[in-house]
């Protein structure tokens, strides 16, 4: 008897350059749709190494679809998961679990860390603020004592591979 909830998927991950215009224009355009305005930064910005030095941007692609992408920033030892979307239509069917485990491969001699909106600090959409901190749960992040405030949101910070000292976090981003 066939299972019909397990769906294996097989994830192809394709590193992005700016020279790659059908991919950024894909991207972009989730981008700017999975996201709320205040937590956007300039998508130039965001895909421009000389700003963000050691970034990688993802397409994730299921055959010929183009699934979702990400953005992470790898420096001293951390990579930081920027960004992570899935296309709308295909979120809940296990292409972010499966994202998320070639990104943790990936980084597999780093720490990885990924921030999630506080839950605790606003109401606003607070059951799926808690979804996403138990999907990097799930798959063996775990929650740190790092908040910050940045754009007018409250944000909490989880990490896999390891620890992260808030010192190490903000010299990360101080050092970009």
């Amino acid at each position: 008897m066939e299972n019909i909830n397990i769906i294996k998927k097989k994830l192809k991950t394709k590193f992005i350059n700016l020279n790659d215009k059908d991919n950024l224009g894909k991207i972009k355009k989730l981008y700017f749709s999975a996201f709320p305005e205040n937590e956007l930064l300039n998508f130039e910005d965001l895909i421009h190494s000389r700003v963000f030095k050691g970034n990688k941007i993802i397409a994730f692609y299921d055959d010929k679809t183009f699934v979702g992408f990400a953005v992470i920033i790898t420096k001293f030892h951390i990579c930081n998961l920027l960004y992570i979307a899935i296309e709308k239509e295909l979120r809940g069917k296990g292409y972010g679990t499966q994202a998320l485990k070639n990104i943790i491969k990936y980084c597999q001699k780093n720490r990885i860390v990924v921030d999630v909106e506080d839950p605790d600090k606003n109401e606003y959409k607070k059951e799926e603020r808690l979804k996403r901190i138990n999907f990097y749960l799930k798959a063996g992040f775990k929650l740190t004592n790092i908040k910050y405030n940045w754009n007018g949101e409250d944000y909490i910070i989880l990490v896999i591979n390891g620890d992260i000292t808030e010192d190490e976090f903000w010299n990360f981003w101080k050092n970009r």
